[in-house]
């Protein structure tokens, strides 16, 4: 009996020096994401980004203000081969195009506001659309303009947001307006004339979806409300 105890002590015993086997590790991929990175990038860095629910994008005398929020920093001329043809970015002989915003329109392309020439003064705001893909200015728009003369007063503001399926919308306001005591020979009477646009972004263009006065006074009233005080 004792023998047998031993043996099974024995045992019991070399069995525990036994190398206890290890614990395999699988070792997931990991996913890496990519950060794009534009070869135009120097160009890019230029304009300020900007995350947004609502964007409102104005002008006015404001633009001979550093501090004013649309004032952006000028754009060199080396630059002036990225934008298209049909831009002019100059303002007798020299560049006056300034590099203000920038924002994802999509995963295919940006958003670029830039103060721009206009009939007097750099006073206009335009949205230019930057294709990743293409590298390149594809398309842009006059969003925002401010300029008065001899009773001639036009203002335009637009308002960037994104609705309730997270896709960038532009709501568009235009005001022109004619005072005939400013003429010599009031030919023209004095009116007032409001037209309201709602365009929305598509493969990195803006589409104009409605431009119907009646149906957008009362979509965006609280605006309009607003910005009549």
């Amino acid at each position: 009996m004792k023998k047998l105890i031993a043996i099974l002590t024995f045992l019991s015993l070399v069995s525990c020096k036994k190398e206890v086997s290890k614990t395999e590790i699988k070792k997931e991929k990991v996913t890496e994401t990519k950060i794009w990175v534009s070869k135009n990038q120097k160009f890019l860095d230029q304009f300020k980004t900007v995350d947004f629910d609502t964007l409102k994008v104005y002008s006015g005398e404001e633009i001979y203000n550093e501090n004013f929020e649309f004032f952006g920093n000028k754009i060199d001329s080396s630059d002036l081969k990225l934008f298209p043809k049909q831009y002019n970015a100059f303002d007798n002989g020299k560049v006056q195009t300034y590099a203000v915003y920038k924002f994802n329109i999509d995963e295919n392309n940006l958003g670029l506001i830039a103060r721009t020439p206009s009939e007097y003064w750099p006073t206009s705001l335009k949205l230019f659309v930057y294709n990743k893909s293409q590298e390149r200015i594809i398309n842009f728009i006059e969003i925002a303009e401010s300029w008065g003369d001899a009773g001639d007063v036009l203002t335009k503001k637009s308002w960037i947001y994104k609705d309730k399926n997270n896709q960038l919308n532009c709501f568009l306001w235009r005001y022109y307006a004619h005072d005939d005591s400013m003429d010599v020979d009031n030919e023209t009477p004095s009116f007032i004339e409001n037209h309201y646009f709602l365009l929305q972004f598509n493969n990195g263009k803006l589409d104009t979806i409605s431009k119907n006065n009646e149906q957008l006074e009362k979509q965006f009233s609280k605006i309009i409300k607003k910005e009549s005080l």
